[in-house]
């Protein structure tokens, strides 16, 4: 059997075999059997067994005899320019080639990094080995317009200028952003600790806390942690985690300020365990002990059974001690927190203006003023009057915590992590139904009302308190939720229900009391919203 015979077998190891000959003795005929093999043919052959296994990969083998038999021959053979410019090959694949064949593919690399197609520059990177790869040619492709040039060009071993990192980690594509946070050169540079601060993308920033918190905890790190307290999930309780080593009052005020807003039980329980929390932050112990007659994670009914004695501390005033700065600072956030509580056009429209003055001109100009204490916020935000703002009744105690924990956070010279709504398992009481799903999150439900909850979480548990009928007391029930039907008649949507008795004893007389109540879980088909509602008690 000829050498061309054998590139043509279908056994794996006989065309292997016959690509080695090829390379050795071929000649020209078999140059197109070769090429086709280097760009199509993706199998592994085990060439070596036991504890010096080795596995060929038989387009690599290809291509090493193709380049073999060309320089042998002295051809210039125009099928693989051709291959090299047809944007039906694989671009690693042609790339791979371009490897073997080396210094004798320059003038073709050349042309494909000037081209204006950005597979064909992509090639032309893949061409060169990232071992192989310049500081300079690199800094080149990552100035290409494409963002699948500029991510190519960040992968592997390659190493760039100082310089490059501030253009990397502020590309405008988050994949982009992602590679260049994960390059070690760059971690711990004062272009990586500002790109951190700056990120808003969950993937790119889960990126940044694993490196972060590697990183001596410099001023620089301290304070990029502190903005990934915000980060709801692994994120948060990871900064955090890190975070404990610090006795600083700022830090503990800006994880209370996170404990008023999440409302996940599980993350709750590890901030509530955050050292020195009560210390600083004593204010809590009293909605803490509040949310201990309704949680339903165990970890949380673990920590909230060990918290301290609380004892009556008069709340402070937020604006002592601010200087004129700070107060402006402390008044955006005040804002802020209202936004969470009312609705409110002019509130939405003054935290979008790029500045407070921009803000004045247009609730002013527009008369967005409306009625009410959103109004009285807003002439308090135009006028620069934070008392004023800070007296505005909304409704809701925990706000006062809410400006307390803020503004410890500006004395303290942080920047304070930015308002989000009010946690409901702090807000809402006991007579609201409380499920707890999967991987921690606890959703709050009246009666016939609806939530939002993510895809892939079920239902596990379920906690209400309703008065005992022999003494009126009221007794904390709980029970797990058993799947009933799902219904999928429906265009749009289909529904799990689900059935769960909900079973516990008086604290007061001992008396059993029993509850039935049904939940369902209604989900979109094509991408749409989740939600899960009660639908009735009996």
């Amino acid at each position: 059997m000829t050498n061309v015979d054998g590139l043509d077998d279908p056994d794996d190891l006989t065309r292997l075999m016959a690509i080695w000959a090829s390379g050795s003795d071929g000649g020209p005929e078999v140059v197109g059997k070769l090429l086709d093999l280097a760009l199509h043919d993706d199998t592994e052959v085990q060439v070596t067994g036991g504890i010096a296994e080795r596995w060929d990969a038989v387009s690599d083998a290809a291509a090493n005899a193709l380049v073999s038999v060309v320089r042998r021959h002295a051809l210039d053979e125009p099928r693989i320019r051709r291959a090299v410019v047809d944007l039906a090959e694989d671009d690693t694949r042609v790339g791979r080639l371009l490897q073997f064949l080396g210094p004798d593919a320059e003038p073709m690399r050349r042309e494909l990094e000037a081209s204006s197609e950005e597979r064909l520059r992509l090639r032309a990177l893949h061409a060169v080995h990232p071992v192989n790869r310049s500081v300079e040619f690199n800094h080149r492709f990552l100035a290409d317009p494409s963002p699948l040039v500029r991510l190519e060009a960040l992968r592997g071993r390659s190493w760039f200028d100082p310089e490059d990192a501030q253009r990397a980690l502020t590309d405008v594509d988050a994949d982009v952003r992602a590679a260049a946070v994960r390059k070690a050169q760059w971690q711990g540079t004062p272009a990586f600790i500002a790109a951190a601060r700056a990120e808003t993308v969950p993937k790119v920033r889960e990126l940044y806390v694993q490196a972060l918190v590697k990183q001596p905890l410099t001023d620089d790190v301290f304070r990029s942690l502190l903005g990934y307290l915000a980060d709801d999930g692994w994120v948060g309780r990871t900064a955090a985690q890190r975070l404990r080593l610090i006795d600083n009052p700022g830090v503990v005020a800006a994880v209370a300020s996170r404990i008023l807003v999440f409302e996940d039980e599980a993350h709750l329980a590890a901030l509530t365990e955050f050292p020195h929390l009560f210390e600083y932050a004593p204010e809590l112990l009293e909605p803490l002990q509040r949310l201990r007659r309704s949680a339903t994670n165990s970890n949380l009914l673990g920590v909230l059974d060990r918290l301290p004695q609380r004892v009556q501390h008069p709340l402070e005033d937020p604006a002592d001690g601010l200087d004129a700065v700070q107060q402006g600072r402390l008044l955006h956030a005040v804002l802020g927190w209202a936004d969470g509580v009312v609705e409110s056009e002019g509130l939405s429209a003054w935290l979008a203006a790029p500045d407070d003055h921009t803000a004045a001109q247009w609730i002013t100009e527009h008369d967005w003023f409306g009625t009410g204490p959103a109004a009285e916020l807003l002439h308090a935000a135009v006028d620069g009057d934070l008392r004023r703002a800070l007296s505005v009744d909304l409704g809701e105690d925990l706000l006062r915590l809410a400006h307390l924990f803020t503004a410890r956070q500006i004395r303290a010279g942080l920047d304070p992590l930015p308002p989000r709504p009010l946690s409901r398992l702090l807000t809402e009481g006991p007579d609201r139904l409380r499920v707890r799903f999967t991987r921690g999150r606890t959703v709050v439900l009246r009666l016939y009302g609806s939530a939002a909850v993510a895809p892939h979480l079920d239902p596990i548990d379920v906690v209400l308190h309703v008065s005992c009928p022999d003494c009126g007391m009221s007794a904390r029930l709980q029970g797990r939720p058993e799947w009933k039907y799902r219904d999928e008649d429906r265009i749009r949507e289909f529904e799990d229900g689900y059935a769960v008795t909900l079973t516990g004893a008086c604290p007061a007389c001992g008396a059993l009391v029993r509850m039935e109540v049904r939940i369902s879980v209604t989900e979109a088909r094509f991408d749409g919203p989740r939600e899960v509602s009660w639908d009735a008690r009996s």
